[in-house]
């Protein structure tokens, strides 16, 4: 084989790698490479004495100049596209049996970065998130369509995610025909998306697992639960499965119709209303509402460390409400999805919120995105997700 173009970093950079960061930031870059042809990109990345770290994936325009995908020197063709996906959908199946939709390829944790492939039963979604990945995403379609028998393989390359490479934000099929809507099960539940129209990429996986969690913890009749920002109604319908009586809301009125949709297809007691929930849950408590299990799972509200302040703002509010409006001994299920928001902030966040709520508080669960989302235990950004689980004693 062909040896790759050199990529040589700086001893802090090499260290990095060394300790399992996947990432060479531009800064680290000493001596950046030269291709023969203008759309290679897999490079050799070696230390200061020429001593190889790896090989990645090299980009013109990010912060991040490069991305590991392998310890050896190996060129990122579609036989090893195919190892990479085959093996991490084998490594999904084995975790989730039975499930029919489920992240098959996390990025970075999966030896794949920039991109995550999510399949949702005979449906494979794909989100490039750099150049590298984006230039193979017909090979990546084929791999999928030869070893997952998917009949349907779309793009959804419209996320913010895409601009710190300077990537044009699109959407569109790779492979294949027919309707973009699938029918799917979430935590048991029978569910519909729209893996093109849809927000992400038709649901959110990545909460499957807490959804089911949190439905365990219902117990006895009678059961209150509120699900503030409910969506395609993913807790909700996992909590009135256990035999809650739900109200659900939502902003979106595409998202509650969707919602009602699924309550209608699981025959499950759920009441979904289009309601900010901000402005809900004051009214719910002026009104004197209490519930037996309160969700709060907002979309993300810090996208970019410039909004963490009035994103702390938000979940401090939200957590407040939660606390006051669940009975004694309910639940109070909090979650956060932004990345930005440290676990150790959330942590002090939720903690300020029951003090001045007034509210004892014991912590049952602290929770994270399901194991087909794994986070990369030296690149901490990766774990985004937080779904704390917590009881209100008096």
């Amino acid at each position: 084989m062909m040896r790759l173009p050199s990529l040589s970093v700086s001893g802090r950079g090499a260290a990095r790698l060394r300790e399992g960061q996947p990432w060479v930031r531009r800064e680290d870059v000493t001596r950046a490479p030269t291709f023969d042809k203008p759309l290679d990109d897999c490079v050799r990345v070696v230390d200061g004495k020429d001593r190889l770290l790896g090989s990645a994936l090299w980009s013109k325009t990010s912060p991040i100049a490069a991305r590991l995908y392998s310890r050896e020197e190996r060129f990122l063709d579609e036989e090893l596209l195919a190892e990479r996906i085959v093996t991490a959908n084998e490594r999904r199946r084995a975790l989730l049996p039975g499930f029919d939709a489920y992240r098959v390829v996390h990025a970075e944790a999966d030896l794949l970065p920039g991109v995550f492939i999510d399949r949702y039963a005979d449906v494979a979604v794909v989100q490039s998130m750099c150049a590298g990945l984006d230039a193979r995403e017909a090979q990546v379609a084929r791999v999928l369509v030869d070893t997952l028998g998917v009949r349907l393989v779309v793009a959804r390359d419209d996320g913010a995610a895409r601009d710190f490479e300077e990537l044009p934000r699109r959407k569109g099929i790779l492979f294949g025909e027919g309707s973009t809507t699938v029918a799917f099960h979430d935590a048991g539940s029978p569910c519909e998306a729209d893996v093109l129209e849809d927000g992400k990429t038709g649901s959110f996986l990545d909460q499957q697992e807490n959804h089911a969690r949190v439905a365990s913890y219902v117990t006895g009749r009678d059961v209150k639960a509120l699900d503030a920002f409910t969506y395609h109604g993913g807790f909700a319908l996992a909590l009135a499965g256990a035999g809650a009586e739900v109200l659900a809301l939502d902003e979106s009125s595409a998202a509650v119709a969707r919602a009602r949709a699924n309550a209608a297809r699981s025959q499950r007691p759920i009441t979904v209303e289009t309601r900010n929930a901000f402005d809900a849950l004051r009214e719910l408590e002026s009104e004197g509402r209490r519930f037996d299990v309160v969700v709060i799972d907002p979309p993300a509200l810090a996208k970019r460390r410039s909004a963490l302040p009035a994103a702390e703002r938000g979940y401090k509010e939200l957590n407040l409400r939660a606390f006051r409006l669940a009975k004694p001994g309910g639940l109070v299920v909090s979650c956060s999805c932004s990345g930005r928001l440290s676990v150790e902030k959330f942590g002090a966040i939720v903690a300020d919120a029951a003090r001045d709520a007034g509210r004892a508080v014991q912590l049952l669960e602290r929770r994270g995105a399901g194991r087909d989302h794994p986070p990369l235990l030296q690149l901490p950004e990766t774990e985004y997700l937080k779904c704390w689980i917590l009881r209100v004693m008096e």
